[in-house]
């Protein structure tokens, strides 16, 4: 089926943060049904940076009544906190990201710098399928509140942090309430907006990520090499005191749109996504053993975790995506193996750019940002593909330079060759995975029934936290264990994730071609 669809399911869909063109309701006969915009409809891109923190997002509940509408002037206060607060998180994810190798340098804990960069994703992807339950249960409130406290918390603990030892504690209690936050935010949308206003305050949260991209490593540079690399962390909680009061004064106006009820029917999928956070978190310290700790025991433990972490995500995803089965299975393996490579590469070029091009932190920085605009300029491209049969081809042709620029990056690990050769390479790789990243959530929605939606938007938005997290352990392991031979380290690393984006070009000859007739049957094998 092409891309570029019209798509209607009952109003229970989740939304994800890149997917920044939003969706509108009406009621016809009595029931809500859910109408992509026409932008949508004939476009859909996506503004959004890589952001490694996915998690469901719903959007709305069904036959909502009228009374639970709010008035305009508290609609405006949702959008300008719920946007505060996205920014915040975009700006702190993107901060760290560049004042990262310069940290544990200073720290002297450079054998820890994968787990302190990546454990995040590993403990966002045990709240990750918790929150929304949570939110259904119990409203959105609690959740967002814990998430602000968790996240709070997380970053004063880095802030304060005399080792990386803490920072990586840190950043893990930050991970948690990071899978707390954003989900609630679309909670509180989908359930008191007017429905003919949610597109607009949706892409407000989109929005929300376009400035972060551009300033976030300058600002972070400009920390670590003139004040102190601490502010980095300690910059949000000091922001923090200001936006709670408000958010708790504002939000406390929204009325329950129900009793409280029992977390019940969601316990099968929140063990198994904690359990994939607890695995993935497993793998992740070990990448922070030296080169030398790395025996057989080590390398045959690597193995059955990371075998453990696909059986256990296998029941959070579709049938048979772990066997490429055509159509809706593979088209989220390949979305897990794209974004899970361009997150693990982003991670190690500052520190390379650092350590073998005497980058300061502000040029390293430079690498985000680049890679930020050409992604947007990608999805824009992607978006506005009419003819059907280049739309076909998008999966392919993304994937494709996506691998052939991060590729090129590996030329810069030689002191010869100019640093710059890397930064032009990030273009090339976030261009590729611009053209394809928006597509495929698109053609997973279209290949799904209607009253599926929901579950292949989760489906979509686990795969991208479990490949980013997994994908970033393994980057972590392979750069410690050559981590002796030199600067060579980096380009095992990062060739490493250039030979599972050449397996996703097999991945993407297993996308189309399947109909919603079909994947409406359950398989036997779940």
């Amino acid at each position: 089926m092409p891309y570029g669809y019209e798509a209607r399911s009952p109003l229970s869909i989740v939304r994800h943060p890149r997917d920044e063109r939003a969706v509108h309701s009406r009621e016809t006969g009595g029931k809500h049904e859910l109408h992509f915009t026409p932008q949508l409809r004939k476009h859909h891109t996506s503004t959004i940076v890589p952001f490694p923190t996915s998690a469901p997002y719903y959007a709305g509940v069904r036959n909502r009544p009228k009374k639970q509408r709010i008035h305009k002037s508290l609609e405006q206060w949702l959008g300008i906190l719920a946007v505060t607060l996205i920014s915040l998180v975009a700006f702190e994810t993107l901060a760290v990201a560049t004042a990262m190798p310069f940290v544990v340098d200073i720290l002297n804990g450079r054998h820890l710098y994968a787990l302190a960069s990546g454990v995040t994703l590993a403990t966002q992807l045990m709240t990750t399928a918790f929150a929304g339950p949570w939110c259904d249960a119990k409203g959105p409130k609690p959740s967002l509140y814990t998430g602000l406290l968790l996240f709070t918390t997380g970053l004063l603990v880095a802030t304060a942090a005399p080792s990386v030892e803490f920072i990586v504690l840190g950043r893990a209690i930050q991970g948690l309430g990071g899978g707390l936050i954003i989900v609630p935010l679309y909670v509180f949308v989908g359930n008191y907006v007017q429905p003919t206003r949610q597109a607009r305050i949706f892409s407000w949260f989109a929005a929300a990520w376009v400035l972060p991209s551009l300033i976030g490593p300058v600002v972070a540079g400009f920390f670590v090499e003139h004040l102190n690399w601490r502010l980095v962390f300690g910059i949000v909680p000091a922001l923090m005191l200001i936006i709670v009061p408000l958010i708790i004064k504002q939000f406390g106006r929204f009325h329950d749109l129900h009793e409280p009820r029992p977390l019940s029917g969601y316990k099968r999928t929140i063990a198994f996504s904690g359990m994939s956070g607890v695995v993935i978190l497993a793998i992740q310290m070990l990448s922070g053993l030296r080169g030398e700790d790395f025996d057989t025991k080590i390398i045959v433990l690597i193995i059955v975790l990371s075998s453990a972490t696909l059986v256990l995500t296998r029941p959070l995803l579709p049938p048979a995506t772990f066997r490429v089965r055509r159509g809706l299975p593979a088209t989220v393996l390949l979305r897990l193996m794209i974004n899970g490579t361009y997150i693990a590469v982003e991670i190690f070029l500052p520190l390379m750019l650092k350590e073998v091009h005497g980058w300061s932190a502000t040029q390293a920085g430079m690498i985000m940002t680049t890679g930020a605009i050409t992604w947007a300029i990608g999805s824009w491209v992607s978006g506005r593909m009419k003819n059907a049969r280049y739309r076909a081809l998008v999966p392919f042709g993304g994937t494709l330079v996506q691998m052939l620029g991060t590729a090129a990056t590996i030329a810069a690990v030689s002191t010869s060759v100019d640093g710059l050769v890397a930064l032009v390479g990030w273009l090339v790789a976030g261009f590729g995975i611009g053209l394809v990243y928006p597509a495929l959530t698109v053609h997973a929605l279209a290949l799904t029934p209607p009253e599926r939606h929901g579950r292949t938007s989760s489906a979509l938005s686990i795969a991208d936290t479990m490949g980013s997290a997994l994908f970033v352990a393994w980057t972590g392991i392979i750069f410690a264990l050559t981590l002796p031979l030199g600067h060579v380290a980096f380009a095992w690393a990062i060739g490493a994730m250039v030979a599972i984006l050449a397996a996703s070009l097999l991945v993407t000859r297993r996308v189309l071609d399947v109909t919603p007739a079909k994947l409406s049957t359950p398989s036997p094998s779940h």
